[in-house]
């Protein structure tokens, strides 16, 4: 019992070192995990970096296209009082229709007016077109279609890929006196 009585001090220490080890690498570890963190989130950040660098590289470019992409609309769409096609101009609707195909760049096909659809005293004729071109001009055409007096309704459009370019082909109710 005396060699208990003479190391109570050694034991206590110890036990106070082993605490003290423990504790320090406690504290290592979470400083160690804290270092991992804060290079994890130094790496992110240089990253966000770069990419805001590269942003604001192209903003100079970006700039231009947002502006190009602003581009006005050469005209309004067109809202004529209506009229009615007269006997003369029932006549010449392939070339009514030809003279709005020409001044959009289209090409038309071929214009039919169904003369069923005047029987019975119908206050408005219906007439197949078709017209070959692009989009844009397709939609000039479109506009310039709206701009004639005569026009009732555009019952149905038909749009058909052909080699080359685009067939677009309508369905258009013109009011008749």
């Amino acid at each position: 019992m005396e060699v208990n009585k003479k190391f109570p001090f050694a034991t206590r220490s110890l036990t106070l070192l082993v605490i003290a080890v423990g504790i320090i690498l406690i504290l290592t570890w979470i400083g160690f995990y804290n270092y991992q963190s804060i290079a994890r989130l130094d790496m992110e950040i240089n990253e966000l970096n770069t990419k805001i660098n590269t942003h604001q590289s192209y903003a100079p470019m970006t700039k231009q296209l947002f502006e190009r992409m602003k581009v006005k609309a050469q005209r309004t769409l067109p809202l004529p009082a209506k009229a009615k096609l007269s006997g003369e101009q029932k006549d010449r609707i392939s070339i009514l229709f030809k003279d709005m195909a020409q001044k959009t760049k289209m090409e038309l096909v071929s214009v039919s007016p169904d003369i069923n659809s005047l029987v019975g005293g119908s206050p408005a004729m219906l007439v197949h077109a078709t017209v070959k071109g692009d989009f844009y001009s397709f939609r000039n055409f479109l506009i310039e279609l709206g701009d004639q007096p005569y026009l009732e309704k555009v019952e149905e459009i038909e749009i058909q890929q052909v080699p080359g370019t685009k067939e677009f082909r309508l369905k258009v109710w013109l009011a008749v006196g």
